[in-house]
């Protein structure tokens, strides 16, 4: 364990060692205590919202999945596409 220094104010200070005191336990128990309870609630909700996510993600795969995949290669098709305008703006000038 590592020690560590915490500033309250009056009206924190006088619940935790209320609740200390209902416990029967120290005042940094009952910090630790608070502390787990916090970071596990935390932990969970961040797992659910990563849950959320990927739900969502496979409804989009799912809605999608009736499209296929594009086999081709867009970036090159649209770069041949281009060079065509381009060579037929030359022929007209030329």
């Amino acid at each position: 364990m590592k020690r560590n220094q915490l500033i309250l104010d009056e009206e924190n200070d006088r619940r935790l060692r209320e609740m200390a005191s209902r416990e029967g336990k120290s005042l940094s128990e009952v910090i630790r205590q608070i502390l787990d309870e916090y970071f596990a609630e935390r932990e969970r909700k961040e797992r659910e919202r990563s849950l959320q996510a990927l739900r969502k993600l496979d409804r989009i795969r799912e809605e999608t999945a009736r499209y296929g995949v594009y086999e081709g290669d867009p970036v090159n098709e649209a770069r041949e596409e281009r060079d065509a305008e381009v060579e037929d703006v030359w022929r007209q000038w030329s």
